[in-house]
């Protein structure tokens, strides 16, 4: 029970270290109390800072002189937390898609991984891997297609296109925050910039980026008078926080760039079917082209898409034992349909049910 306590003791302790953020010692150019130093301390963390080069005279007018905020200082933990649960916010969303349409494609691909990774190790060869493959996988992907289908959904494709859509302006609006949230005065385009400035010698001194020091105004109240004061306080952590923003900053600009691409892959993908069927011809590799066209109208564009995405998740190989795999179990659901035994589920038909 003592060793719970301590460790639990220890976490909260280095939980509370890591979360709280020092503003640094006060150069204050008055005569000021320890406790007077505190406060301002406090005063300054909460309140925020602001920037004017150490070489150049404080303006008088407040508003020119508070021109640069440094405002994200105290909120970089909070602005970190909140992204990430953002990040996390569309893959929840397609969860729930999945749920709407029916049909459980994350759990068909993680089935997938899971047989591949059977069938790859214990069969050795092609008849062995193509009965496995058409006694699990196949008739659990068809079943799955087959009991969508009768609750009239036909849009996992479409579903999956508003998931993209949805990621891809989740990644835009976080990568425009992190850019708004740094407040450059100078840039726009705030990554590349400081990378250049850093190469041409410009430090914070100069640009204002990630200041080390900067100013605070506070009140001193005083018997019959209130006197303005400015302390200079030490931001310790902007010496992190600037290679931390740097890096987030191009990791955030490429995963909206990726995000985009697959927008408009998914989106040409779903609403041009021709590569997909091309794919699908070249993995069955038949002479019979009745035959391929008969199973391309049984699997749809829904089956197309299930392949599809099997096929980018796992790989190619699989894939191909797949598709060869369901048109098997498709022409016989199709006979199946014909001698009026529907209502079978393809799953009693393997040895295993999955």
């Amino acid at each position: 029970m003592s060793s719970q306590i301590g460790a639990i003791v220890s976490v909260n302790a280095l939980m509370g270290r890591i979360l709280k953020q020092p503003m640094g010692d006060l150069a204050d150019r008055l005569n000021s109390r320890i406790t007077v130093t505190d406060f301002v301390n406090q005063y300054c963390y909460v309140h925020g800072t602001y920037f004017v080069p150490l070489d150049k005279g404080l303006d008088f007018d407040a508003t020119e002189r508070r021109r640069f905020p440094i405002t994200y200082y105290q909120w970089v933990p909070y602005v970190m937390a909140v992204q990430a649960l953002l990040y996390y916010l569309p893959r929840l969303i397609w969860k729930c898609f999945c749920t709407i349409s029916g049909y459980d494609l994350i759990g068909a691909i993680r089935h997938m991984e899971h047989i591949w990774d059977e069938v790859r190790g214990n069969e050795d060869k092609f008849k062995a891997r193509m009965t496995s493959f058409e006694k699990q996988s196949a008739v659990y992907i068809w079943d799955g297609i087959l009991l969508a289908r009768r609750k009239q959904s036909y849009h996992l494709a479409l579903y999956y296109v508003a998931f993209t859509a949805l990621q891809t302006l989740n990644a835009w609006l976080q990568f425009v925050w992190l850019n708004e949230l740094l407040q450059s005065a100078t840039y726009s385009f705030w990554g590349p910039s400081i990378i250049l400035d850093l190469y041409r010698g410009i430090d914070w001194q100069i640009s204002g980026h990630f200041p080390r020091i900067t100013h605070c105004d506070f009140s001193r109240r005083r018997p019959a008078s209130i006197q303005l004061d400015t302390v200079l306080c030490v931001l310790h952590l902007n010496i992190y926080y600037e290679k931390l923003f740097l890096f987030l900053w191009f990791w955030m600009f490429f995963v909206a760039m990726v995000s985009t691409a697959n927008f408009f892959f998914w989106t040409i993908s779903t609403c041009v079917t021709r590569t997909a069927r091309r794919t699908i011809i070249q993995y069955l590799n038949e002479d019979n082209r009745t035959s391929v066209e008969h199973f391309l109208r049984l699997l749809g564009n829904d089956g197309l898409f299930i392949v599809q995405q099997i096929s980018i998740n796992i790989g190619d190989l699989p894939a191909s034992y797949l598709t060869r795999a369901m048109k098997t179990v498709a022409e016989t659901w199709d006979i199946a349909v014909n001698d009026g035994l529907e209502g079978r589920s393809l799953l009693q038909k393997g040895n295993k049910a999955v």
